[in-house]
């Protein structure tokens, strides 16, 4: 009795081959997919925040600019900037909506739509608008746009590789399957072994090949499968070593770009100091010498020197508020302690609900000027949040200096928060950031109802 074929359809071997093939085809298609909309939101959002940076810092730079009439020095500058790959024109309006420069491949008379996102352009520009504000003054309008050429460009490789990436899994797939499938011997066990091997990550195992047979040939599959794996987990491993170089690259980039905007804030705020101090103080002077001569004289004049002195006393408060703000005077001449004491009884005479104590021990005059500033900002960012939104009675802040390390506890009894919830955390990023730059560590503590602990510690390496 002779033994049928067996259909197609019916072959173990056939059925085998088909859903295994099929299953890979819908899992690396989804993968693909997946892969493709990650990298299509990756390149979007690095081109939005991109442009919020620039868009941002040029109307700050515009700001200055215009105040001072300085077009000329201004067009260098947009110029330079213009020379960004990506970007396409730049055009700066004043408050009349009218050009004043306009650089690159828009004309001034052309307005386009503002877009929202990269992902919304249809034009292949992503066109950007910021106000120019300077002292909460309108200034005028910063218009760019950013072509999305290289970025589709990109994309449309990365599809590409994508795409010839899961063909080239199917087709390994198709082959270890069909090998697989051609009969069961004893070195199958070999075969499991070695599968087992390379489940728990070692890439170096291989199976021998004795004869040219079926298992052979499978076992030779295996190996070169195993091969590529590694050579990909190798490329895998540079390319995370490269992306640990971008993110260090930038994490300089952020706290280069703190420091000098302390920097600045410095130079701000001697300057009002300097200048606007001075020139108040001398017309004070020449109001209360006018009141002087002018009391029993001449009452007009002797109520507008008095009107003279209140107006020119509250413009120094306003002053001395807004030099507070930009760099409070007392840390650099009395040191970070003192610094935190005046801060602090401002904030305590604004919310006299909460109690605020403070604690410190430890040699702390040997902090540099870094170290200063990045904990007062801290501390002063942590009490602007818990005055927001913690609802807090109490709030305890305790700095020291132990075993050449400086430890900062802030605490209160607020409401908490969910840290990982939309809306929160930019405001911890920057303190994140702040921590790094000192080479020190950051531990939060909260949840929704149980207030707010976040503990710093930081090694005192850079000394006055």
């Amino acid at each position: 009795m002779t033994n049928k074929p067996i259909p197609l359809l019916h072959s173990l071997r056939f059925r085998l081959i088909a859903s295994v093939v099929t299953i890979e085809i819908i899992m690396l298609s989804i993968l693909v997919w997946n892969n493709i909309s990650i990298i299509h939101k990756t390149h979007t959002d690095r081109l939005r925040d991109t442009a919020t940076s620039m868009l941002q810092q040029i109307a700050n730079t515009s700001g200055r600019h215009m105040v001072a009439v300085d077009y000329a020095t201004l067009e260098d500058y947009l110029s330079n900037i213009l020379n960004y790959r990506e970007l396409s024109y730049i055009i700066i309006v004043d408050r009349d909506n009218r050009p004043v420069i306009a650089l690159g491949t828009t004309q001034p008379e052309t307005r386009p739509e503002i877009d929202l996102h990269p992902k919304l352009v249809k034009d292949g520009l992503f066109d950007v608008a910021e106000d120019i504000k300077v002292a909460n003054q309108f200034m005028g309008r910063v218009l760019m746009g950013f072509s999305l050429s290289l970025m589709d460009d990109a994309i449309h490789k990365s599809r590409s590789r994508g795409i010839t990436i899961a063909l080239i899994e199917i087709t390994l797939t198709i082959i270890v399957t069909v090998l697989l499938g051609l009969g069961l011997t004893r070195r199958l066990s070999l075969l499991s072994n070695a599968a087992a091997e390379v489940e728990a990550g070692n890439y170096s195992v291989t199976i021998p090949t004795e004869n040219d047979d079926e298992i052979s040939k499978t076992a030779t599959a295996f190996n070169r499968m195993v091969a590529e794996v590694d050579s990909r987990t190798q490329q895998l491993k540079e390319a995370e070593a490269q992306s640990r170089i971008l993110l260090a690259e930038n994490r300089q980039l952020i706290h280069t770009s703190l420091e000098v905007q302390e920097e600045e804030r410095k130079h701000l705020a001697r300057e009002l100091h300097d200048e606007l101090g001075q020139c108040l103080t001398a017309i004070q002077a020449d109001a209360e010498l006018i009141r002087d001569i002018s009391h029993g004289r001449d009452k007009k004049i002797e109520t507008s020197a008095v009107a003279i002195m209140n107006v020119s006393s509250r413009v120094y408060d306003v002053v001395h508020s807004m030099m507070h703000r930009l760099r409070p005077n007392i840390l650099d001449n009395l040191g970070l302690v003192e610094a935190l004491k005046d801060e602090i009884d401002a904030w305590q005479s604004r919310n006299t609900d909460t109690t605020c104590d403070l604690k410190y021990s430890g040699d702390l005059s040997r902090l540099d000027d870094r170290t200063n500033i990045s904990l007062y900002r801290i501390i002063q960012e942590c009490l602007t949040n818990i005055s927001k939104h913690a609802s807090a009675r109490n709030v305890h802040i305790e700095l020291s200096e132990v075993n050449e390390n400086i430890l900062l506890t802030i605490k209160d009894d607020g409401t908490g928060f969910d840290i990982h919830s939309p809306g929160r955390g930019l405001g911890l990023i920057g303190m994140r950031e702040r921590v790094t730059s000192l080479q020190g560590k950051m531990e939060i503590e909260t949840t929704p109802g149980t207030g707010f602990s976040i503990t710093i510690s930081a090694p005192l390496i850079n000394k006055i």
